[in-house]
């Protein structure tokens, strides 16, 4: 019996001739019978797949992770010199007006800022976001007086969907105009490299020709600002006077005389005195030809800096641009006293991650075939496992068409079906050596196999798919992130159908045995004990669970009550998604807007030195190289040549640390940015000051805006509200947008100035004229344009004895000072007004510590606790969530209402398949106690539940109702052959124990190399494998054991509902 039952499990009975039998070719017709008994179709099939496969592969565009389309359109518009209130009046209200009402537009947010005012307009999902930006456009285009004077022209752009490359950084110990050409120059070459389209040039200070006369030489020489801006005007143009023809031909009349550098100014005529003197520009003014006078330090290593940023489009190859700017970067010499190195390579990332996962799939798909041999005959494990290659190679012939690349994402998802696609095959194939074993080989058996399990392993697969489908429409940024995941699944799926009855059983119909000798006699030993222990240890368990099958159905209940505490209590967490680390750790510093550069910059230094103190603390290990920037924020311009600019604030600072690779450093980044925050302490003054880490940096993890009529209720629940916020576990990095902007005079006429004939406006553009000066032209020089201001020089425009020295001119020409004709009022406005479809809002943000609280709880515990009573006690007060927490919550909105129809069109397909209403819920009964004991799986391991952790879920449910339909479908066969109910359960439970028990371990042997890998860059994926391997270990028990108690107890309630029947009648 021994040596019988390991032929069993091994299929050693299917030798024979390699021929298929007569008999079945003249009677079995279909398209699998023609595969079965065409071995060459089937293999032309399988090399197709296998080679096209990886023809495609090499093909397609290899990212970190999918491109992200922003959906949103920016209207931006400067204002030089203007308050926020005066943008938020004149400029974003006008804006928000004329596009709230066209059609695509889902939320207009605007902000007013000191000189420039932005609206973003987010759009719905599924527009063409190219006609909503026309749309927009020609909106803009018709607001009357549009924009208002000393505005610029509005800037009106849709983000674009790139992502980073690689980033050049750009160092010179010489002067910044030695340091900008050398970046240029690196920006300009890099665009003549055949696979680079877009290039930035970011952390440049703006260009400038600034003509400055002081207060002094304009009473000496009888001059206005205003004037000397007429003159420069006048004098500095090129200008077309016509065409003189003559009988020798036309020629063209023109005056070109605009120049293109501060030196060439001089030289301009102001004005010709009587006695035949000229006065020119040089003799009133200093000419400067350089940069804004912004005070702004961009380092990288204590080295003044610029960066040199390289995107991609989607469709572009990062490793291919990579490739090729490594090659360039070997011949290419910089300019003297210079040197440029890459600073981030976003592709050493990519194959980092892609070389990680598919390390931990190959290592598992040997582990998974190793398993296979043990346990069955070489021929039939090395077919089983070639489903996975085949099943993968030919689903890339289909990931270009269906727009999927290769990234962390579609090779997750790959990882994902490794197991269904292996539970496929298993199925397919056992199903095949039992038949076999009964009739002997050949394709006649062998199709019978087929035909055995072709509707419930089909089935199966559709459920799965059906399971995965509702990702498809899932919106926003998550649901692009993820998108590509059904996508995979249902191709791979797709392919695995294809191969298990098309391919692998023209393999199994013909030829012998491949085990032999020790090999042979291994598999036997291994296999007679594991039939010893079905026949001994198992089936008389199982008819114990029948027997005792409401015993084992409260067991079950348990099981679930379990698990459900684990989660009510906090002892398994759920975070929505887990945060990627990124290869950067990035510290926003913020004081009040105003603050004097040197705070800012001392503050920024302690920064920069507690980076230092952990990196040494760490062996040196931690951090490859530290960029910071006081002063301002760098900004990268749009479009091919890129743009260039920086951003300036005295009261802001970015420093960014570019992390060690993996090894040497052992530490992962969220525990180095905890070392580095607790390294930088308290900074006093500060407004705020945040570490991140994460690589999408998905924004706070609690926002909710607030909006009331009144500006005092609405200032006063925001600070409610961040009270409330500091009371609940957990929260820190407590923040709003409601901050308080530079200290500003508001002039008015006194008495003196009205009888003297002046108007506001004639005060504000003598002002606006000497201090913030006035734009004479713009010129272009090579790629950057720059603006020509005439103004008074720094040192007059920095004390409020500068603007009470200030004289006015008055209509008959002459001056007098400004303090007799106006007074000055101290007040302060905002440093910049939030609105969100046309309501002024104040955003309140936290951050929490994961240790105590999630953030979905957080957001639960604001939204249900803390918010209705903030509305109770402010009336009229409007309150929303949003940032993250609303993202997530749509998202499981959408998700939830697709998983309804998914549920449903799961029951339609398995009550197909059973012909019963009330059998599929015994099949679908196993997929909750898959998944509680995927959560105690999370709990004995020590890892949160995450979204990451419902897609193995979700994986897992389609195993477990594969393998839960197979038994029943046996099931149903025994009935109809008139087996009695227990006997019939039972011996199912026989049948497909061999099928279930290679299914459970190969699923989990297949995962195992991701449970135990170490690295930081795969803890966010290992959740997935989490609830697969453990959850298909309870799965199997349920399967095994709990499914056949259902069984029975459903026919204990059909009986019970037969025997009422005659009873309702009698009393009716």
């Amino acid at each position: 019996m021994a040596i019988q039952r390991t032929e069993e499990i091994h299929g050693q009975g299917s030798g024979g001739s390699t021929k298929p039998d007569q008999a079945s070719l003249t009677k079995d017709t279909g398209i699998i019978a023609y595969f079965t008994n065409n071995s060459v179709a089937a293999n032309l099939i399988m090399g197709l797949l296998l080679i096209g496969g990886l023809i495609s592969g090499f093909g397609l565009n290899a990212q970190v992770f999918p491109t992200l389309n922003p959906g949103i359109i920016t209207v931006v518009v400067p204002y030089p010199g203007a308050t926020p209130s005066e943008v938020e009046e004149s400029i974003t209200r006008r804006v928000e007006e004329a596009v709230l009402g066209i059609e695509g537009v889902d939320e207009v947010r605007s902000s007013a800022s000191e000189n420039v005012g932005t609206v973003t307009i987010e759009l719905k999902d599924y527009v063409d976001d190219k006609e909503v930006k026309d749309d927009v456009e020609a909106a803009v285009e018709r607001i009357a007086d549009f924009p208002p004077e000393n505005a610029e022209q509005p800037e009106i752009e849709r983000a674009q969907s790139v992502s980073d490359v690689m980033t050049f950084v750009v160092t010179s110990q010489r002067d910044e105009h030695t340091l900008r050409q050398a970046a240029e120059t690196l920006a300009d070459t890099l665009l003549t490299l055949p696979k680079v389209t877009l290039v930035s040039l970011m952390g440049a200070k703006d260009m400038e020709i600034s003509i400055e006369v002081t207060e002094q030489s304009l009473r000496e020489f009888d001059l206005s600002i205003d004037q000397v801006a007429r003159a420069i005007r006048a004098s500095s143009i090129n200008l077309s006077a016509g065409e003189l023809r003559t009988q020798a031909g036309d020629l063209l009349l023109r005056t070109n005389q605009k120049r293109m550098f501060g030196k060439e100014f001089g030289d301009i005529v102001l004005r010709a005195e009587p006695d035949g003197s000229i006065l020119r520009l040089r003799d009133v003014a200093t000419i400067r030809d350089g940069f804004v006078d912004e005070k702004v330090i961009q380092e990288f290593n204590g080295q003044q800096s610029l960066l040199v940023k390289v995107e991609k489009s989607e469709a572009e190859d990062a490793l291919a641009i990579a490739s090729q700017l490594k090659e360039f970067l070997r011949s290419y010499e910089p300019p003297p006293g210079t040197s440029v190195e890459i600073w981030d390579d976003q592709t050493d990332i990519l194959q980092q991650r892609l070389s990680l996962l598919v390390r931990n799939g190959v290592l598992g798909f040997a582990m998974v075939f190793l398993f296979l041999v043990i346990m069955l005959d070489l021929r039939l494990a090395t077919w089983v496992a070639m489903g996975v290659p085949i099943s993968f190679l030919g689903a890339l012939l289909f990931f270009a068409p269906f727009g999927v690349n290769i990234n962390m994402i579609s090779l997750f998802a790959l990882i994902i079906v490794l197991g269904i696609v292996v539970d496929d095959a298993v199925v397919v194939g056992e199903n095949i050596i039992t038949e076999q074993e009964k009739g002997g080989p050949g394709a006649a058996s062998t199709l019978k196999g087929v035909r055995g399990v072709f509707g419930p392993v089909t089935i199966g697969v559709l459920t799965t798919m059906a399971a995965f489908a509702p990702l498809l429409f899932v919106t926003g940024t998550f649901g692009q992130i993820l998108g590509s995941v059904p996508i995979v699944v249902i191709v791979v799926l797709s392919m695995s159908l294809l191969e298990v009855f098309f391919i692998l059983p023209a393999h199994l119909a013909h030829g012998r045995a491949w085990s032999t000798g020790p090999l042979k006699s291994f598999q036997q030993s291994v296999g007679s004990k594991v039939m010893a222990f079905r026949d001994r240890v198992f089936l008389p368990q199982v008819a114990q669970a029948v027997q005792r099958r409401y015993f084992t159905l409260l067991c079950g209940i348990c099981l679930l009550v379990v698990a459900g505490a684990m989660f009510a209590s906090g002892a398994v967490r759920f975070i929505f998604f887990p945060d990627l680390e990124s290869n950067t750790i990035r510290a926003s510093l913020n004081f009040p807007v105003g603050t004097p550069f040197r705070t800012t910059e001392i503050a920024a230094n302690r920064i920069i030195e507690a980076a230092y103190q952990v990196n040494e603390a760490n062996d040196g290990t931690a951090f490859k190289a530290i960029s910071a920037t006081i002063g301002g924020t760098s900004r990268a311009g749009s479009g091919p040549g890129g743009g260039s600019g920086m951003t300036t604030a005295s009261h802001v600072s970015s420093i960014i640390i570019t992390l060690q690779d993996e090894p040497p450093r052992t530490l992962s980044a969220g525990a180095l940015e905890r070392q580095w925050r607790q390294a930088t302490g308290e900074i006093s003054g500060v407004e705020s000051l945040s570490f991140r880490s994460d690589y999408f940096g998905r924004g706070s993890d609690v926002e909710f805006r607030l909006a009331h009529q009144n500006d005092e209720t609405l200032y006063a629940a925001v600070d409610e509200l961040k009270a409330r916020y500091a009371q609940l576990p957990g929260f820190y990095d407590i923040q709003d947008t409601f901050n308080l902007g530079k200290r500003q005079f508001d002039i008015e006429l006194t008495p003196a100035g009205e009888a003297a004939g002046l108007l506001p406006s004639d005060i504000a553009s003598q002002l606006r004229n000497n201090f913030f000066g006035q734009e004479v032209q713009r010129i272009q020089r090579g790629r950057n344009e720059l603006k020509v201001m005439v103004r008074y020089p720094e040192n007059q425009r920095q004390s409020t004895q500068n603007l009470e020295r200030v004289r006015i001119r008055l209509q008959d020409g002459t001056q007098t000072p400004l303090s007799t004709v106006a007074r000055l009022k101290e007040s302060r406005s905002f440093s910049s007004i939030e609105r969100v479809d046309g309501l002024r809002i104040v955003s309140v943000t936290s951050e929490v510590d994961n240790s105590i609280v999630t953030p979905t709880q957080a957001n639960g515990q604001v939204l249900n606790q803390v918010i209705p009573e903030l509305l109770a006690r402010f009336p009229g007060l409007q309150a929303d969530q949003a940032g993250q927490g609303r993202e997530e919550s749509d998202d499981m909105a959408s998700l939830g209402r697709m998983m309804v129809v998914a549920m449903l069109t799961i029951f339609v397909l398995l009550a197909s398949q059973t012909r019963s209403y009330l059998q599929p819920l015994v099949v679908l009964a196993g997929v909750p106690f898959g998944a509680a004991g995927a959560v105690i799986g999370h709990f004995l391991l020590g890892y949160n539940i995450s979204f990451i952790s419902i897609f193995g879920m979700v994986a897992l449910s389609g195993v477990v109702v594969n393998d839960s339909l197979v038994l029943m479908d046996q099931y149903n066969r025994n009935r109809a052959a008139g087996m009695a109910i227990q006997a019939s359960i039972i011996e199912a439970s026989q049948r497909r124990f061999r099928a279930i028990f290679l299914t459970t371990a190969t699923t989990a042997l297949g995962l195992t190399p991701m449970l135990f890998e170490t690295s930081t860059q795969a803890q966010f994926l290992i959740p997935m494998a989490v609830s697969l391997a453990t959850g298909i270990v309870f799965a199997s028990v349920i399967i095994l054991f709990l499914i056949p108690a259902l069984v029975v107890i459903l026919e204990d309630v059909k009986r019970l509902g037969r025997r009422s029947v005659p009873v309702q009648l009698q009393t009716g």
